[in-house]
């Protein structure tokens, strides 16, 4: 039924798709977002209202719209959602929505807390290199909802659904051929009440999974392996197999790696890594989850191809992404803009060369810092903090005794003092890493315009 829906979130790629979406199922779409000035394109005017930042109140609303949709970036906590719920009107996600349109589509669904994009890609490139139509999806890469505006573009194609757990709080009846946990680190603690309320979100990955489908998870997060959960793990009494990944041991179900290169079940080496262009044992594990999942629907080619595979594989940029320069070669530059949480730059840490010049900031998302302030100290890592976040980190780093840093205003600032630093060394040299351990939306619009600004000053040079 046509009805008029408050489209919350509506800025961005996917904001424009769903609105798109709502306008060709016949409704008069309302658009709401913090930033006025992203408004969703190409739509039909028509069949268009802007509910201002500052208009957003409910009873002055109410009469206006029917039901209320909101896109991954807004928290069903939102004040006007649970005035909206209790007053009868229906809310419902862009994930849920589309869902009943994709029914017939194979998808294998991952999250966890960090390289849930990076296993993403891994999956559908390995998948593409043996001759199958696969797309990245979901959270990263192409919207649900685009999908399903433009069916008969994305026909047949596998679709590699990253979730994330803003996504999967409310995601309908999306069904899965495979749902792939990764990992689970604090993360989005301004959302969710503890790192346990937010794991059950993720969780709810595997409600979406199909009679006898994948569900590869993180042995980490097995019961007995995690004090989370003690009472009630989600896997207990689950109906259905579970196989599980040992990313300390990089070893699956089917498959480990050591010594550069991947291992069959049998103890044959299959595959060589040696030229791969991943990097990092973090890495190496999101490759374990990718070829596992991949073994589960194409067992016979992925042992015929995984070598070209491999070798074909193009990590994502700003994924601790290497940026090649020849003016000052004692000097190596590493961009992980990606890194928005402390377990993703601890992960960083671990598979960075010493010396270290870490650049750390942006706007926290409510973690403390004291970990990786005993992970710096450790590492002997020097710290440029700039950004919103620089007083609370230089707070919880002064707490644990780590006192090797520095504050800047800026990313540019930080850059460059951590380039002084490094060429006054005796001998002058090592890594400058981007880490930031935080969002960017203090000073850039994304993790990615944050990535290229800094391999702009790495190009600079």
């Amino acid at each position: 039924m046509a009805d008029r829906v408050l489209l919350l979130g509506a800025g961005g790629k996917t904001g424009t798709a769903y609105a798109r979406l709502l306008q060709q199922h016949g409704h008069h779409v309302l658009w709401y977002d913090k930033n006025s000035a992203n408004a969703p394109q190409q739509l039909d005017a028509a069949q268009l209202t802007h509910v201002a930042h500052d208009a957003l109140d409910f009873e002055k609303l109410k009469d206006k719209f029917d039901r209320v949709t909101l896109t991954p970036g807004v928290p069903l906590s939102l004040p006007f959602i649970q005035e909206a719920k209790a007053h009868g009107k229906v809310i419902f996600t862009e994930v849920a929505y589309s869902a009943p349109y994709l029914s017939d589509f194979q998808i294998i669904g991952v999250t966890g807390t960090d390289g849930k994009s990076t296993t993403t890609t891994l999956i559908a490139q390995i998948l593409r290199s043996l001759g199958h139509d696969a797309i990245e999806c979901g959270n990263f890469g192409i919207p649900l909802s685009e999908i399903v505006l433009e069916r008969e573009r994305f026909a047949r194609k596998i679709l590699v659904c990253e979730l994330s757990s803003y996504q999967l709080e409310e995601p309908g009846a999306l069904a899965l051929a495979a749902a792939i946990f990764l990992n689970l680190a604090p993360d989005h603690l301004n959302r969710y009440e503890s790192v346990a309320a937010y794991g059950l979100a993720k969780w709810n990955i595997l409600r979406l999974l199909k009679k006898n489908g994948l569900a590869l998870i993180a042995k980490k997060l097995a019961p007995g392996a995690t004090d989370l959960w003690q009472e009630n793990h989600p896997l207990d009494g689950y109906g259905q197999a579970v196989a599980f990944v040992d990313t300390e041991a990089l070893r699956s179900q089917h498959f480990s790696i050591a010594e550069s290169k991947i291992f069959f079940s049998d103890a044959r080496a299959i595959a060589d890594l040696t030229h791969c262009a991943l990097a990092g044992r973090h890495n190496y594990s999101n490759l374990l989850f990718a070829i596992e999942a991949v073994y589960a629907f194409f067992p016979s080619a992925l042992l015929e191809k995984l070598q070209p595979a491999l070798d074909a594989l193009r990590p994502l940029p700003h994924r601790f992404e290497y940026i090649p320069q020849s003016v000052l070669p004692q000097l190596k530059f590493i961009n992980d803009s990606k890194a928005t949480t402390t377990q993703a730059t601890l992960t960083a840490l671990a598979n960075a060369e010493s010396p270290l010049f870490i650049l750390l900031g942006g706007q926290g998302k409510g973690e403390r810092y004291g970990i990786l302030a005993r992970a710096l100290a450790e590492k002997k890592a020097r710290a440029l903090i700039f950004g919103e976040c620089k007083i609370d980190m230089a707070a919880d780093f002064r707490a644990e005794g780590y006192q090797n840093f520095t504050l800047h205003d800026n990313l540019f600032k930080a850059f460059h003092a951590a380039k002084r630093m490094a060429l006054q060394m005796q001998p002058a040299g090592g890594v400058i890493l981007l880490s930031p351990a935080v969002t960017s939306w203090d000073q850039f619009s994304s993790f990615e315009e944050r990535g290229d600004y800094f391999r702009q000053l790495v190009q600079n040079l």
